[in-house]
């Protein structure tokens, strides 16, 4: 992954790309920092949702949970 921070003079950017990427696929994100930062982090449902992802489970996906809950 590649990851750098312009500060455009105009409305086009163009961006040189290593070889192995050429014929690939490739995302591009734009966005403006100021923008980001200025968002409460808890406004952030997505990253909620990453986080709450890998931690629930572990509490949710055992024995104890699944005889709780299994005349449901």
């Amino acid at each position: 992954m590649i990851r750098t921070i312009v500060t455009p003079e105009q409305q086009n950017i163009s961006i040189h790309l290593p070889k192995e990427f050429v014929g690939n696929q490739v995302g591009v994100i734009a966005f403006i920092i100021d923008e980001l930062t200025e968002q409460p982090f808890t406004t952030d449902k997505p990253l909620t949702y990453f986080a709450s992802k890998t931690v629930l489970p572990k509490d949710w996906l055992i024995p104890e949970e699944a005889k709780a809950w299994q005349d449901l």
